[in-house]
């Protein structure tokens, strides 16, 4: 598909664009959500969260449709 890596993470901004929420809210979902996937022993990176996951949490799903 040709998606690059930045594309496979949300920033801040996109989550609080997408879920309606302010950019500081959607930073401590992130930290969250973050806390989450290193306790499963994934990578994180700071103020972004993977696509796959925003997507699984949000609508049960992790692929793109």
């Amino acid at each position: 598909e040709g998606r690059s890596m930045t594309n496979r993470y949300l920033s801040a901004k996109e989550v609080a664009e997408l879920l309606g929420i302010a950019e500081s809210t959607a930073y401590a979902v992130i930290r969250g959500w973050n806390k989450e996937l290193k306790a499963q022993g994934y990578f994180t990176k700071a103020g972004s969260v993977p696509r796959a996951y925003f997507e699984k949490k949000c609508y049960g799903y992790g692929e793109a449709q």
